[in-house]
């Protein structure tokens, strides 16, 4: 593998992830309060399974693209000095790509099946019913919270590596680092409020954030990368 490619790979992944994640984000039906839970089931209801199931699809999509790029550009720039982070980068962004794929499970398939059938229920099965959305609700929250605070330490790592890396470092590996916290505050919020309306407030801004950061981070792998053919140590 050449040095060009890896650094065009990196930064077309990166760009990638981030466009697929917005997308995902402003498909989602979002028009009522998800706090206020049985407005939030009736709209989650009135959408079609296929279109659900797709717009979630998309930010797994998303979000797995940007942990990669993360991952890889980690190990690109880190060089002796940062590879202690690097490593640490790939550690949490795969225990995030784990959890991400159990959320989207439960969001993107099981939360919405429920809220179909607690719809659909007959007048006396309703209470029951929506007892049991909620708990799945319960549990989109609870591995929600948890996504945020593996990604925010995966995106904090990352900007280590490139603040302790040889030549690299700066506005780069700074900005990652405020990226991450916020997301970690953000999934604190989440785990002891749910989706409350400071919660979603941080998410936005956190989300706005890590798109921006990744975005900056593609484009810099992308203008960065080697014109001559050189070959990639492997590490």
């Amino acid at each position: 593998m050449s040095q060009r490619w890896y650094y065009r790979a990196c930064g077309a992944l990166a760009i990638v992830g981030a466009l697929l994640l917005f997308m995902g984000t402003w498909l989602h039906p979002s028009q009522t309060d998800p706090n206020e839970s049985a407005a939030a089931f009736a709209e989650y209801a009135a959408t079609s399974r296929a279109a659900w199931v797709a717009v979630h699809l998309i930010q797994l999509a998303g979000v797995a693209a940007m942990v990669v790029a993360a991952i890889l550009l980690a190990r690109l720039i880190a060089g002796e000095r940062g590879a202690g982070w690097a490593r640490v980068t790939t550690v949490l962004g795969c225990a995030g790509l784990a959890v991400a794929a159990v959320l989207q499970a439960v969001d993107g398939v099981a939360l919405k099946a429920m809220a179909d059938l607690w719809v659909r229920a007959a007048p006396g099965d309703k209470a029951s019913m929506y007892g049991a959305t909620l708990a799945v609700r319960q549990t989109e929250i609870g591995l929600d919270a948890l996504l945020a605070l593996v990604l925010g330490a995966t995106i904090v790592a990352y900007g280590l590596a490139w603040l302790t890396a040889a030549d690299n470092g700066g506005l780069q590996g700074f900005f990652a680092i405020v990226v991450g916290v916020a997301n970690g505050v953000a999934g604190f919020l989440m785990a002891i409020g749910g989706y409350s309306t400071p919660a979603m407030l941080v998410t936005m801004i956190t989300g706005v954030l890590a798109i921006v950061w990744m975005v900056n981070a593609g484009v810099w792998a992308w203008r960065h990368a080697p014109s001559a053919v050189e070959p990639i140590l492997s590490r």
